[in-house]
C-alpha cells in the first residue's frame, strides 16, 4: 500500500524556490569550510563543564530566563542583563527579530535589507518568514556602496537592516562613517550590527577586539548581534542580541520558552565565568595564524583579501574543490556568481595550514 500524499499544496510557495541548508555527513581531515575554531576545548575546561552538567536536574525544564548564563554573558560584554535576548545561535535571534517586526508596510510585505554578498541566512530567513529581502550589492572591493544603500532605504523603508561586520564571506569590516550615516538617516529602521566575527576584529593578537556596541548608548535604533559559535563553542548553539531594554522587553514575547537547553546554558556559563582566559588565548592564536595563512596564500598567487575575521577569502576557482577534497581538505566555494572564482578559507591550526598549502601545491 502506497503512502498517502501529504498536503503539499498548502505549503508556502516560496519554499519550492529554496534549498535546505545542508552540511557534509562526514567531514574531511582538514575542515576549513565552516569558520569554526580549529582548537578543541582544553581538557581542564571540558572537565569543568562535565562536572557542572552532571549536577543538572534533567527531569526539569531549563531555566527559561537563563539567569546564570545571562549574568555571565552580561559581565563578559560589560552589558546589562536586560539588554540581552538569547537564542539558539544567531539563526534563532534573527528569527525572533523577524517574528516581532512582521508588520506589513503600506500594504505590502515588510522588508529586510542587507548588503551582499553576506550571510545567506538573512535572505533565507526573510523569505521563510514572509518578508521581502532586499540585497544591496557591495562595490567591486566588497565595501558598502553609500549611494546604493541610501537609494534602497528610500525605496523600500525596511523594518530591519543587517550588517555583518566583519562581513562573511569577504572578511572586511564596513566603513563606520557610512554605517553611522545610515543609522542616523533612517531612524524607523532597526539597524542590526552582526558581530559574529567581532572577536577577531583586531590587527594584532594582543589588541582588544573592536566592537560597535558603544553605539547602543547613542542610538535607540541600533542592536548588536553575536555568538559563541566562532570562538570554540559552536556545538552549544548560543547567540544573542544586545539592544535597548525597552526593545528587548518586547522581543522576549516572540522568543520560544525554554529555547536554550540546560546543558548549553551551564556549559557556556562555566566557560565564560571560569575559562575566559583560555577562550581569549584561542582567539589570539587564530589572529596570529590568520597572518600565516594570508601570507602563504599570497605566495601562491591566490590574492587573499585583507581579513578581520577567522577566515580569508582567496582566488580559487570551483574546479579546485574536488581535487582539494581528494587531498582531505575542505574549503567553502560559492554558487553566488559574484563570488565565482573565490573560496573562503577558515583559519586552522598550524598543522592544518601546512596541510592546506601542501594540498594546494599538489593540485595546482
Amino acid at each position: 500500500m502506497s503512502r498517502p500524499t501529504p498536503p503539499l499544496s498548502r505549503l508556502r510557495p516560496i519554499l519550492a524556490e529554496l534549498k535546505a541548508y545542508t552540511v557534509p555527513a562526514a567531514p574531511p581531515p582538514v575542515k576549513l569550510d565552516a569558520n569554526e575554531s580549529p582548537w578543541p576545548l582544553a581538557e581542564t575546561v571540558r572537565r569543568s563543564i562535565a562536572d557542572a552538567v552532571a549536577s543538572l536536574p534533567f527531569h526539569r525544564y531549563p531555566d527559561g530566563r537563563a539567569t546564570g548564563l545571562r549574568r555571565a554573558l552580561a559581565r563578559h560584554l560589560d552589558a546589562d542583563g536586560d539588554e540581552l535576548i538569547l537564542g539558539a545561535g544567531s539563526d534563532e535571534v534573527i528569527a525572533i527579530l523577524l517574528q516581532a517586526f512582521m508588520t506589513p508596510h503600506e500594504g505590502r510585505a515588510p522588508v529586510v535589507l542587507f548588503p551582499g554578498p553576506s550571510f545567506v541566512m538573512y535572505r533565507i530567513s526573510a523569505l521563510t518568514h514572509g518578508y521581502e529581502p532586499v540585497e544591496v550589492p557591495l562595490d567591486a572591493d566588497f565595501a558598502l556602496d553609500p549611494a546604493a544603500m541610501h537609494a534602497a532605504f528610500r525605496d523600500h523603508a525596511p523594518a530591519l537592516a543587517f550588517y555583518a561586520t566583519p562581513n562573511n564571506p569577504t572578511g572586511n569590516p564596513y566603513d563606520e562613517a557610512v554605517l553611522r550615516d545610515l543609522v542616523a538617516s533612517y531612524p524607523d529602521t532597526l539597524h542590526i550590527i552582526d558581530e559574529a566575527y567581532g572577536p577577531f576584529a583586531r590587527q594584532r593578537p594582543e589588541d582588544r577586539a573592536h566592537t560597535l556596541s558603544p553605539w547602543l548608548a547613542e542610538h535607540g535604533n541600533v542592536a548588536v548581534m553575536s555568538t559563541l559559535s566562532k570562538i570554540g563553542l559552536a556545538a552549544l548553539r548560543l547567540g544573542w542580541l544586545r539592544a535597548h531594554p525597552a526593545l528587548v522587553h518586547e522581543l522576549e514575547k516572540a522568543r520560544q520558552p525554554f529555547n536554550l537547553s540546560a546543558t548549553a546554558q551551564i556549559a557556556a556559563q562555566v566557560v565564560l565565568e571560569q575559562h575566559g582566559d583560555a577562550v581569549e588565548e584561542a582567539i589570539r592564536a587564530v589572529v596570529a595564524e590568520r597572518e600565516v595563512l594570508s601570507a602563504g596564500l599570497a605566495e601562491r598567487g591566490l590574492d587573499p583579501r585583507p581579513s578581520q575575521a577567522n577566515f580569508v577569502l582567496a582566488r580559487l576557482p570551483a574546479s579546485r574543490k574536488e581535487p582539494l577534497l581528494a587531498q582531505g581538505v575542505a574549503l567553502r566555494f560559492f554558487s553566488d556568481p559574484r563570488l565565482d572564482g573565490w573560496a573562503r578559507v577558515t583559519v586552522g591550526t598550524p598543522a592544518e595550514t601546512r596541510a592546506l598549502f601542501a594540498a594546494l601545491d599538489a593540485t595546482g
